[in-house]
């Protein structure tokens, strides 16, 4: 059981940072460039926001990874995984998006799949000893 936790765990680490440095990287992209036209249908925001919230979502993802990781502030990566859920259950499932092909939908239902079990892992994280490695 405890090979099966750290092994969750470290799935949620990894998740979470390439969620975490894909939304910081694809903003900086558009920051540099200076155009803001990220269109990312499943997100609420667009535009000129979209672009400064994938930003701040981005940091905010990497530094919750990095402190639980470190084992402070472990809520805050429990906090991000379920934000990262609920947004991704309204974007694809309770929202007006499309999907263009029965593939797109699967992968978005993988995605999701994906992040519960991120969301599971990061739980096992924040509820574990605060001197356990990892």
């Amino acid at each position: 059981m405890r090979f099966a936790g750290a092994v969750m765990r470290i799935f949620s680490y990894l998740f979470h940072a390439f969620l975490a440095f894909f939304l910081f990287g694809v903003s900086m992209l558009a920051l540099l460039n200076g155009t803001h036209n990220l269109k990312m249908s499943m997100l609420p925001w667009e535009g000129k926001s979209l672009t400064f919230w994938m930003l701040a979502l981005g940091l905010f993802g990497l530094a919750s990874v990095w402190l639980a990781v470190r084992g402070t502030l472990r809520i805050l990566l429990l906090v991000w995984s379920v934000a990262v859920v609920l947004v991704l259950l309204r974007g694809y499932i309770f929202s007006a998006y499309h999907f263009r092909t029965f593939g797109s939908f699967l992968n978005a239902i993988w995605f999701i799949l994906a992040a519960v079990l991120a969301a599971l892992g990061s739980w096992l994280r924040y509820r574990e000893p605060v001197n356990h490695p990892l």
